[in-house]
């Protein structure tokens, strides 16, 4: 009798769906069709407008990088007239890497330029899978700060700097920026505490760099003389 009655609810339930189903059956093609016409778009989006669009953005960016390379730097920023510069191939290619990389350029460029809040911000816009890059870009982005009279945000964008180039050359360059900008602030304590740092992690770095200079002058500064 269960059995019966489990077989009887269950005839229900697939009559029910498949009322429901007919019920709706314009609702559920519709559906479907935009959850197809999505995937197709975003297969599309992904697979061949992105490429296409970056392989634009290269024969682009070759032109600008070259205005760079020779600091004509306002043809760099702005194009010729005749090739884009890296603010439009920014602003034309956003989602490409090539169009993050312009946002790096655009922040070196306004650097040099000493416009260094534009610098900055777009500096910020740039988002770099490749470390050195990326650390280069917050470093800058700490000169600009400095430039700005802001110590302490610099100290936080060279210590970011140096985090992310873990190397023996950019992490201790990056940390003695970090040290000096502490001097700025008469901080000496933490001056000599990332100088000590680089001494002692950055062996070759710090003699080739006359590290133990700065090290006896930050501790002449802060009273802590060994």
């Amino acid at each position: 009798m269960t059995e019966k009655n489990d077989n009887i609810g269950i005839e229900g339930r697939w009559a029910h769906l498949e009322n429901y189903a007919e019920e709706h059956k314009k609702t559920i093609t519709t559906v479907s069709i935009a959850v197809v016409v999505l995937i197709a778009a975003f297969v599309t989006f992904k697979y061949w407008y992105i490429p296409s669009q970056e392989q634009d953005a290269e024969m682009a960016m070759s032109k600008a990088q070259a205005y760079f390379a020779n600091d004509s730097i306002n043809k760099a920023i702005k194009g010729d007239g005749a090739s884009l510069g890296f603010q439009d191939i920014a602003d034309q290619y956003n989602w490409t890497p090539a169009g993050q990389l312009a946002n790096y350029y655009l922040g070196l460029c306004y650097y040099r330029k000493g416009q260094y809040q534009q610098a900055i911000d777009n500096l910020e816009k740039f988002d770099a899978h490749d470390i050195l890059v990326s650390a280069n870009a917050v470093g800058v982005e700490g000169d600009a700060e400095m430039q700005l009279n802001n110590t302490d945000k610099a100290i936080e964008y060279y210590l970011e700097a140096a985090k992310r180039s873990d190397n023996d050359y950019t992490a201790p360059m990056y940390l003695k920026k970090a040290a000096q900008a502490y001097e700025v602030k008469n901080d000496y304590a933490n001056a000599l505490n990332i100088y000590q740092t680089i001494e002692t992690k950055y062996f070759n770095y710090a003699r080739a760099n006359d590290i133990d200079k700065y090290i006896a002058r930050a501790q002449a500064k802060s009273g802590k003389s060994s």
